[in-house]
């Protein structure tokens, strides 16, 4: 199963779909892209990439939404999660490691990267509204 068709189903039906709790959080993971706002756990890219998903973040959202869970546990589930989705998105989903560097100290990061050119099964994308004809220069003549 893809991890598009997971995120359409509501919780209930997701938790009885999937027989493995990274699949059931990468569909609930997933679905979570779609939202927008200021503590999205998607971060929006740029140029190349269209959206990316930090370990660090995943396993923060997972403390959250996952009752007693603790952190070590949630950078476990994180890591897990992000192969599943890996993995259910037909390699559609990159995983790169990131540098990053935080009270002085650096490290690398799992990061999960959508990039800007990947088509996704029942997205509607802009190539696909300027290849058809203008409806209106049609019906004009």
């Amino acid at each position: 199963m893809e991890v598009s068709r997971l995120a359409h189903y509501d919780d209930e039906m997701l938790a009885s779909v999937t027989n493995r709790k990274p699949d059931e959080l990468a569909g609930k993971v997933w679905r979570e892209r779609d939202e927008a706002g200021r503590y999205s756990l998607w971060s929006k890219g740029s140029g190349e990439i269209r959206t990316y998903l930090d370990a660090s973040e995943l396993a923060d959202w997972i403390r959250l939404k996952e009752s007693v869970v603790s952190k070590k546990y949630s950078q476990e589930l994180a890591r897990q999660t992000m192969d599943a989705m890996h993995e259910l998105s037909n390699a559609r989903l990159r995983k790169i490691k990131q540098q990053r560097s935080k009270d002085r100290l650096s490290y690398q990061e799992t990061r999960l990267v959508l990039k800007a050119d990947v088509e996704l099964p029942g997205e509607v994308t802009n190539r696909d509204t300027n290849d058809s004809p203008a409806t209106d220069a049609v019906a004009g003549e």
